[in-house]
C-alpha cells in the first residue's frame, strides 16, 4: 500500500530535502506528481562522483553531462526560491562562464548556503570569479569556497559593499583574493561562528589580518601568506575549538582573550609564537601539539611553559623519542588522564636528541603520572630501537595504566613477534590493544 503519497506536498518536500538531488530526481518515475514536487525542491546536492560511470565514460565527457544535468534542473526550478546549493565537481578550462551562471541563477533573498567544492581536469583552467552579490546576500548563513579556481574580486562598484548579517560559518580553502579584501569581508561577518582559513593567496602587498569576533566559537587556519602577512591578530572570547598551523616566514602574531578555548591543535615553527597561544591556552582541555612545535619547543626552559591545570588529553607529534621534551610537557600536566605520541621519524631520525636524561627512578615523576594518567597511546613507531626507549620509561614505574593503545607501522609481521615481549612489563591490569600495519617503504 502506498501510504507516502497521502502526505501533503510540504512534508514530502522537506523528506527529499535530505536526499543527494540525483536520489530526489529518481522519484520522478513514480507520477507526474513527484515531478513537480522536484522542480519545487529548495535544497539541491550536486555531486559529480554521483553520476560517474568509468565504464563507459571519460572523465572529460562525465564532467560535461553532470554540468549539462545541472544546468537542466536549475533552469526549470522557477519557484520557490533556492535556499541550499552544494556543488562538488571538476572543471574544464570551458566551465567557468557555466558554474558563474549556476551561482547567479541561485542567488537570491533567501539563499541560506553555498558551497562549493571544486577541482581541476585540467592545469590551464582559470580561476572563477565569485559574483559580488554573494558577499551582499543578506540571507546567507553558510559559505563555503573550496577549490584551486576560486578568485574573489573586489566590490564591482562603490555601492556594492560586502554585507553578511546572517552568516555564521565562512570556509575558504585554497582560493584566491584581492590585496585587503579578506579583511574588508571579515569585518562584515558580525554573527560569524566558524570560520575556516586555509591557504587563502594574497597578492605581495603585505597586509594584517585580525580576526576578533566576539561571537566566534571555532576558528581553523592553515597559513599560505607567506611574508604578505605581516601581522596576524586573535581575540576571540567565545571560541571554543582552535587549530591553527602557520609558516616560520609570519612577522608578528598577537592573541588574547582564549580562556575560553575546549580543544586545540597548535602547528607552529617559531618559538616565540608557540610560547604566546600556550599562555593563552593555560586552562585548555584537550591540547595537540605537531611537529613544527617539537622542532623548537624543547629547546625552551621549563619555566617559561605554562602550567595547564585543566587539562585532560594531550598528543605530542614528534620525531623521536625525546625524553627531555615529554618529561617537561608531562611536568606541566598535572590533571593529565591522557597521553598521545605520535612519531613521524623514519630510520635515520630515531635516535633521543638528549640521551644523558633518561627515565630512572630517581628523576622526579609527574603528579599526572603518579595519578591521574590511566591512557597511553603509541602511533606508528616505525623502529624497534624506539620500542627500547619507550618501555622502560613508562613500564618499569609502579603506576596503574588502565588501557595502553598500540598502533604500530612495520616492515614485517616478525618484527613485532620480536618485539612483543617489550610489554611483558606493562602492569597486568592494563588493557593492551594493537593495531598493526605493515609497510614497504624506505
Amino acid at each position: 500500500m502506498d501510504r507516502i503519497s497521502d502526505l501533503p506536498d510540504c512534508i514530502l518536500l522537506h523528506i527529499l530535502s535530505f536526499l543527494p538531488t540525483k536520489t530526489a530526481f529518481l522519484t520522478t518515475v513514480l507520477s507526474r506528481r513527484w515531478t513537480h514536487l522536484c522542480h519545487d525542491l529548495q535544497h539541491f546536492y550536486f555531486d559529480q562522483n554521483q553520476f560517474r560511470n568509468r565504464n563507459t565514460w571519460s572523465d572529460f565527457s562525465a564532467n560535461k553531462r553532470f554540468l549539462a544535468i545541472v544546468n537542466w534542473i536549475l533552469s526549470r526550478h522557477k519557484a520557490p526560491p533556492i535556499r541550499t546549493f552544494r556543488l562538488t565537481c571538476d572543471l574544464n578550462p570551458s566551465d567557468e562562464s557555466t558554474l558563474e551562471w549556476f551561482i547567479i541563477k541561485v542567488l537570491g533573498p533567501n539563499l541560506e548556503e553555498l558551497n562549493l567544492q571544486l577541482s581541476s581536469i585540467l592545469c590551464s583552467v582559470s580561476r572563477v570569479a565569485i559574483p559580488n552579490g554573494i558577499f551582499s546576500c543578506t540571507s546567507l548563513v553558510t559559505l563555503r569556497l573550496n577549490g584551486v579556481h576560486v578568485r574573489i574580486p573586489s566590490p564591482s562598484a562603490p555601492s556594492c559593499r560586502y554585507h553578511l548579517p546572517s552568516l555564521k560559518t565562512l570556509q575558504l580553502y585554497d582560493v584566491k583574493i584581492s590585496d585587503g579584501n579578506l579583511e574588508e569581508i571579515l569585518s562584515h561577518c558580525t554573527a560569524l561562528e566558524t570560520l575556516i582559513l586555509g591557504y587563502v593567496r594574497q597578492s605581495f602587498v603585505k597586509v594584517q589580518l585580525s580576526i576578533c569576533f566576539p561571537s566566534l566559537k571555532s576558528l581553523h587556519f592553515k597559513s599560505y601568506f607567506g611574508e604578505t602577512l605581516r601581522l596576524l591578530v586573535i581575540d576571540t572570547p567565545s571560541l571554543k575549538r582552535l587549530d591553527i598551523q602557520v609558516e616560520l616566514w609570519f612577522h608578528e602574531i598577537r592573541v588574547r582573550n582564549l580562556h575560553n578555548v575546549e580543544d586545540a591543535r597548535i602547528n607552529i615553527s617559531k618559538q616565540s609564537f608557540v610560547l604566546e597561544f600556550l599562555v593563552e591556552l593555560c586552562r585548555i582541555r584537550i591540547l595537540e601539539l605537531g611537529l613544527s612545535v617539537f622542532d623548537c619547543l624543547p629547546e625552551v626552559p621549563p619555566h617559561r611553559i605554562p602550567e595547564f591545570t585543566c587539562l585532560r588529553t594531550l598528543e605530542l607529534t614528534v620525531r623521536c623519542f625525546d625524553t627531555r621534551y615529554i618529561m617537561n610537557m608531562l611536568q606541566k600536566c598535572p590533571m593529565l588522564k591522557l597521553l598521545a605520541i605520535v612519531f613521524t621519524a623514519r630510520q635515520y631520525l630515531i635516535t633521543d636528541p638528549h640521551p644523558s636524561r633518561k627515565w630512572d627512578h630517581s628523576v622526579k615523576v609527574p603528579t599526572c603520572l603518579a595519578s591521574h594518567l590511566k591512557v597511553l597511546k603509541s602511533r606508528d613507531m616505525l623502529n624497534p630501537e624506539m620500542i627500547e626507549i619507550f618501555s622502560p620509561m613508562f613500564f618499569n614505574m609502579d603506576l596503574f595504566w588502565s588501557h595502553l593503545i598500540f598502533r604500530w607501522i612495520i616492515r614485517e609481521l616478525k618484527d613485532f613477534q620480536k618485539n612483543y615481549p617489550f610489554c611483558q612489563g606493562a602492569p597486568r591490569r592494563a588493557k593492551l590493544t594493537f593495531a598493526i600495519c605493515t609497510y614497504n617503504g624506505g
